[in-house]
């Protein structure tokens, strides 16, 4: 069973991969703002991921013959895929992500009103995740407005159940298979939620340190730079200074001593000043 899980995983880790490359490959690489990349990344591995956990519950779904899920999950598994294109012909992050945020937001909102007006955690998790991908990817006021809409949904269902209204439930739908199904759904959604949000997170401070030892990197070799300059202009003042020693001219030799000094102080200075920047 180990085994089988692991070339599982192996599979799903190198078509992650290859499409990651194709994806947003291209894109990573004409993009210079760190934070932009990043969100870039995380849209991409919000929306893979997501696509195959919903196959996985299509299968779930297809078991218990729940009608209306299993016309909203191809209906986002195909919106999902349009995300990844949209990325893929680089419209920009903020976009994409308010089209991939809407989706994980009203569809499953969509599917609990027609799942007997389900809010346990498999539809809590996802609603949460999307309003936190639009607050990383678009803005806090467009995140705030998704906290309204879900809060709003919440209201309607608390008017619903106290006044007993009754609302069309999806065939297929059964309470005793939903208690069966949630522990291994939400199960899916922890996982997901700890690979696309964690690997966000992972990817700022990878990025970060990458761009960290490049400045260092252009530092010293500025700080190179300027000191074989000094360095030059000392070895042709010691040249002088020996010439002018040899052939007894004693205030071209006081010159090259005091240009000597004069550079050996600047690149000490130099030096300083790198330190303490």
């Amino acid at each position: 069973m180990a085994k089988l899980f692991r070339q599982g995983w192996l599979s799903i880790k190198n078509i992650y991969l290859n499409t990651e490359k194709a994806v947003i490959g291209k894109v990573i690489l004409h993009t210079e703002n760190t934070y932009e990349q990043a969100k870039i990344k995380l849209i991409f591995d919000y929306a893979f991921f997501y696509i195959v956990l919903l196959m996985s519950l299509l299968f779930i779904n297809m078991l218990s013959q729940n009608v209306v899920n299993m016309l909203l999950i191809p209906l986002m598994i195909t919106i999902l895929m349009a995300c990844l294109l949209m990325l893929r012909k680089r419209v920009s992050a903020r976009k994409v992500g308010l089209l991939t945020s809407f989706t994980t937001l009203c569809i499953p909102i969509i599917s609990s009103f027609f799942n007997n007006q389900d809010l346990s955690p498999k539809y809590t998790l996802i609603w949460v995740m999307s309003i936190l991908l639009c607050y990383i990817t678009v803005n806090l006021k467009t995140a705030l407005i998704w906290s309204l809409t879900l809060c709003g949904y919440l209201v309607a269902i608390a008017y619903v159940k106290l006044n007993n209204i009754g609302v069309y439930v999806s065939p297929g739908y059964s309470s005793a298979f939903q208690y069966f199904a949630n522990p291994f759904i939400v199960g899916m959604y922890l996982l997901f939620l700890i690979r696309a949000l964690g690997q966000y997170y992972r990817n700022i401070i990878s990025m970060e340190q990458k761009r960290t030892a490049e400045k260092q990197q252009q530092h010293l070799s500025l700080i190179n730079q300027h000191l074989t300059k000094q360095f030059l202009l000392v070895k042709g003042f010691s040249r002088s200074g020996k010439s002018a020693f040899l052939k007894g001219e004693l205030e071209l030799l006081e010159v090259c001593f005091t240009e000597i000094e004069k550079q050996c102080g600047t690149a000490i200075d130099y030096l300083n000043d790198s330190k303490e920047g």
